[in-house]
């Protein structure tokens, strides 16, 4: 219950983004961090779900708990624990569900605690792999670092807490504080506004990797930000020093060993009568979780065989450069690719003959000529391409025709030899009420007509070709 308590009173809004790249990963429309208690199933962090928690008995993520490993399930309906549960027969209406248990230590010392589950839900029934397991073992590691990352840093506010009730025997309740550094990688610090001179805890001197020090300067200490990071914490202090604000900010970071780091700073005014004479705050070094939600953000936006941009990334792309356009009034095209005899290449050479070709599609919607053009593969042999350059977009046709000459790789299998082509639709962003939509609304009704017309051409609609 102490670690649920804490999970339940705590935000991060890493966690949530943590859940929304979980979500866009897998596909699924619903992803959740669950806790656990006697009674009741909570929804720490959730996408696409209602509801903030679920009566035990209802619980999915128990069961994968409970048998402490991955519990996938392809079909609800045809799995007898779950078909009557009220979560598959109502709403959400739970076809699939995969979830990996999270277990989490309440202090350094304690066995890994079994506390809740990540879990990925859909409404519809679906296969999963291995490899998909796998990735979403390794996402729920990630999430059960950020959720002990958020419990240490809980414990450090509890002891600094205690600390101060523990003056009276200073020795220990130094150790126990730097103890509580190493196990979070947090130092604290305090400016001096009348001598410009910074005393930084132990904590922070390991995460500069330089020698203990009694104070250090404040430009000095300032140099350990590249340009940029600089002035933003510079104003930060401006700010807390005259208004008293307070602040929390994540920058980039330079050690003296030249180790490149990110790292969270919080700061606050010290008073006295009601004049800032000081300011005090703490430093985190969170490069490793900055670093992993990288790497899950750049997984959820690149499509895995072909390494160029996801439906993910694809989707939010567009909406920027649609939104952008209202404003500058730039032109902006679109082609939906669809590729002809896929099904042949995968039929009569395989999996891996067809994962080739893909690449190859990728390759030629990667060419310099085509400038800054966002290629993206929407699944299966589904492609677009997003165009802004002007030169490009004024030749349009002359860009379609070359792509649908370049698009085609001869094969030959055991019935003979056939050739992979390409069908392209096409439209242009109409004004400052056009939308994602009526760009993709347009773009499919033209791969319509280029399929009527015959296999490897193209066609370009207009809203006056509606």
């Amino acid at each position: 219950m102490y670690l649920l308590d804490k999970l339940l009173e705590s935000q991060d809004e890493g966690l949530a983004d943590l859940v929304e790249a979980g979500s866009a990963l897998f596909d699924c429309p619903m992803a959740i961090v669950s806790a656990l208690d006697t009674d009741c199933q909570h929804f720490l962090v959730r996408r696409g779900i209602a509801a903030t928690q679920t009566p035990i008995e209802q619980s999915f993520c128990r069961i994968a708990v409970a048998q402490d490993s991955l519990l996938v399930v392809p079909d609800t309906h045809l799995d007898a624990r779950f078909r009557e549960n009220p979560l598959v027969t109502g709403d959400p209406n739970i076809r699939f569900y995969a979830g990996a248990p999270l277990r989490l230590r309440p202090h350094p010392d304690a066995p890994a605690t079994g506390i809740g589950a990540f879990c990925v839900i859909d409404s519809k029934p679906r296969a999963f792999t291995a490899a998909d397991s796998a990735r979403l073992i390794s996402f729920a590691r990630g999430v059960e670092a950020m959720l002990q990352s958020r419990l240490s840093s809980i414990a450090l506010s509890e002891d600094a807490v205690l600390l101060k009730a523990m003056l009276a025997d200073k020795e220990r309740a130094q150790r126990q504080f730097r103890q509580a550094e190493r196990l979070t990688s947090i130092g604290c610090w305090r400016l001096d506004l009348v001598t410009g001179r910074v005393v930084w805890s132990e904590g922070i001197y390991d995460i500069h990797r330089v020698p203990v020090t009694e104070t250090e300067a404040l430009d000095d200490a300032l140099a350990y930000y590249p340009p940029a990071d600089r002035e933003r914490l510079q104003a930060a202090l401006d700010a807390a020093t005259q208004s008293g604000a307070c602040f929390e900010l994540e920058l980039d970071f330079i050690a003296a060993n030249g180790a490149h780091k990110r790292v969270r700073t919080i700061g606050e005014p010290e008073l006295e009568e009601g004049r800032v004479v000081a300011l005090i705050g703490v430093l985190q070094d969170v490069t490793e979780r900055h670093r992993s939600m990288a790497e899950l953000s750049k997984r959820a936006n690149t499509d895995e065989v072909t390494l160029i941009a996801s439906r993910h990334k694809f989707v939010s792309y567009v909406d920027s450069c649609v939104d952008k356009a209202k404003i500058s009034r730039e032109p902006l095209a679109l082609m939906l690719i669809d590729l002809d005899h896929f099904k042949q290449v995968n039929d009569t050479l395989g999996h891996a003959a067809g994962d080739d070709v893909l690449r190859a599609v990728a390759m030629v919607l990667r060419s310099p000529w085509l400038k800054d053009s966002l290629a993206a593969r929407l699944g299966g042999d589904e492609f677009a391409l997003v165009l802004t350059d002007p030169g490009l977009i004024a030749n349009l046709p002359d860009i379609a025709a070359q792509l649908t000459e370049q698009l085609r790789f001869p094969r030959r299998s055991k019935t003979g030899e056939f050739i992979v082509s390409a069908t392209i639709g096409c439209s242009e962003l109409d004004g400052p009420a056009d939308s994602r939509h009526d760009l993709l609304q347009r773009a499919d009704r033209a791969l319509y007509r280029a399929k009527a017309q015959g296999r490897g051409s193209f066609c370009i609609d207009t809203p006056q070709a509606a």
